[in-house]
């Protein structure tokens, strides 16, 4: 019998960090370890060789913007694409309102709604995501790629609102005046700790007063009261400088207050220079808890400046798509079975008009049906790959559309250009047009929930969605009381858990369970060959950056020539081909265990 080592094989060290830490810590180990290769920063789509697709036949479930992604670089390799599509259009939840456009729900409960948009021609909302950060290189990279024209989206403005009826007697107060003063607030209050030696053991008397001067320009301190106030004659010129207030600091304490800000807006007159206003008092600010609705999301990476959207409408991705690859899509498709095995899929279809069932016989099938969804469909999946597709839930998220007949929030009053404005009432946000500035109407999105609230207005008719978001909205704009300017009947409106073909917003993975932390994994890798792609299985659920890390990033494996699919399932697995080689799913685009809850939300 061999001996055996009292030391830890790598196998076991890694065994027992997995078990300690989780698969996220598991996956930084081996990183550092050189046992996986680490995904590079996106450097364009994957370069499959010119042909070699040729007698090979993919067939796609669902017509979204990962399922299009896909059709788009495996044609040009000159595999044989069939695109399979429940409904009369392409795009998924890629979807912009215009007069006409239909929308039909179906809640829980078995009831079901239609609506109609009636905006006036030319006047549109994007129903889905409505917005592409400089950052998400892939869909922008398909833009520029697909000839869609892009404008600039406005995340905020400092003329947003924000309302509660916590504070401010329930008016709605400027962005602008919250975020500065009660960034003069703190300021103030970090300053008097540190001149009370509060942070004497932190730093030393050079960090100290650097830090003071920071604080003063921060907080914008001690700029509307002389120094001279304090009776110290040797004060009277330190307002004009940071370090001539150091000096003085215990003799002039206003130098160090906030007493309002001309960062919070003013008027200026012939006469009048611009003076500050009163100060919103810190009691009510606090006691608003605007932090908690969203103020600070635009500091987000994701929404961070400069954002991007399509002139004209979200759907303009999915129409340079649909110029390319339209030709492929059979609409009107339910997919009634799938089969998969070491040799291929069959995918047994039933044409919704006439109801004839077909085989659609392929080499490898990519689904880009929810995960929801998919987890009703007839298949022979793996119990394990089986289990992750069922582990998926969506998200209930709505979002209801105005047509304004005046565009009121670019009047003298609220000077409002783009942005979004916070409330703490159950619609949540209203987003201002980032486009057709001036001009005589345009549209507001003036719902968009999510969790409890999204349910609630899920299960309310449209007509009586209509009448609860109008009472949020004139909070924020009483211009909405007055049907005139924002009738109810152009207003349109989508609770996306009641879209059939969809059955929510976006895939909800929890990074603290375990579960969904496996079931996320697993889905990485195909079952036999077939291949699950789009945003639920990558880091940015709900975005559409998030159908393009699932349709292309496992370059990779392309480059690496291994077979994502492992040999542990029940179907036996090909030699690894061209296809496999380059991953039409999320295959190890992202560090695999680590999930991503912060961003999950239509964008």
């Amino acid at each position: 019998m061999t001996k055996q080592k009292n030391g830890l094989t790598r196998r076991r060290f890694l065994e027992r960090v997995g078990v300690a830490g989780g698969s996220a810590a598991l996956y930084e180990t081996m990183a550092a370890l050189g046992l996986i290769n680490l995904p590079e920063a996106w450097a364009g789509p994957p370069q499959i060789p010119a042909g070699s697709g040729t007698g090979k036949k993919v067939v796609i479930l669902g017509a979204g913007i990962g399922g299009l992604t896909a059709a788009y670089e495996l044609a040009k390799a000159n595999y044989t694409v069939q695109i399979i599509e429940l409904t009369e259009r392409a795009g998924g939840r890629n979807h912009t309102a215009r007069r006409g456009t239909v929308l039909e729900e179906k809640t829980e409960g078995g009831e079901t709604f239609r609506q109609v948009c009636k905006f006036d021609e030319g006047l549109y909302l994007n129903l889905g995501p409505g917005r592409l950060p400089y950052h998400h290189r892939r869909v922008l990279h398909y833009c520029q790629v697909l000839g869609v024209a892009l404008e600039v989206y406005v995340m905020e403005t400092m003329a947003n609102l924000f309302q509660t009826n916590k504070a401010f007697g329930g008016q709605p107060k400027v962005r602008r005046q919250i975020y500065n003063d009660i960034q003069g607030y703190i300021s103030e209050m970090l300053a008097k700790a540190v001149n009370q030696k509060a942070l004497n053991q932190e730093m030393d008397d050079g960090d100290r007063n650097r830090l003071l001067c920071l604080l003063k320009t921060f907080g914008d301190l001690g700029e509307n009261k002389l120094c001279s106030q304090c009776g110290k004659q040797k004060c009277a010129t330190c307002n004009k400088s940071c370090a001539e207030c150091i000096t003085c600091e215990k003799q002039c304490e206003t130098c160090f207050d906030y007493t309002g800000s001309t960062r919070d807006g003013c008027i200026i007159t012939v006469k009048d220079p611009c003076e500050p206003g009163d100060k919103l008092a810190l009691r009510e600010l606090l006691s608003s808890e605007f932090w908690e609705h969203r103020f600070y999301q635009s500091f987000e990476y994701e929404w961070q400046p400069t954002l991007f959207q399509p002139i004209g409408g979200m759907d303009k991705i999915v129409d340079g798509f649909v110029d390319k690859v339209g030709k492929l899509i059979q609409y009107n498709t339910e997919v009634l079975n799938i089969d998969t095995s070491a040799k291929g899929v069959t995918i047994t279809v039933r044409d919704r008009k006439n109801g004839k069932r077909t085989n659609i016989n392929a080499d490898y099938c990519i689904s880009n049906i929810p995960l929801p969804i998919l987890s009703k469909i007839k298949n022979n999946f793996s119990d394990e790959f089986a289990k992750a597709v069922e582990t998926c839930v969506y998200d209930p998220t709505c979002k209801l559309g105005w047509q304004a007949n005046q565009r009121f929030w670019e009047n003298d009053k609220n000077q409002i250009y783009g942005g979004i404005s916070y409330t703490d009432d159950p619609i949540t946000q209203m987003w201002y047009p980032s486009y057709d500035y001036f001009t005589k109407n345009g549209t507001l999105t003036g719902v968009y929930n999510y969790d409890q609230d999204a349910i609630r207005f899920g299960n309310m008719k449209p007509a009586d969605r209509i009448v609860e978001a109008r009472k949020g909205a004139i909070k924020l704009h009483p211009e909405f009381a007055d049907m005139r300017i924002v009738p109810s009947d152009k207003a349109i409106s989508i609770a996306w858990q009641n879209i059939q073909n969809e059955g929510g917003g976006w895939a909800n993975w929890d990074p603290n369970n375990d579960d969904h932390s496996k079931a996320y994994t697993r889905l990485l890798r195909p079952d036999g060959r077939f291949y699950v792609t789009g945003d639920q299985v990558s880091q940015l659920p709900g975005w559409q950056e998030g159908h393009g890390v699932g349709a292309i990033c496992g370059r990779a494996y392309q480059q690496a020539g291994r077979d994502p699919g492992g040999t542990a399932d029940h179907h036996s697995r090909s030699k690894f081909a061209t296809f496999d080689s380059w991953s039409i799913a999320s295959l190890f685009c992202h560090k695999l265990e680590v999930l991503s809850g912060s961003t999950k939300k239509f964008e």
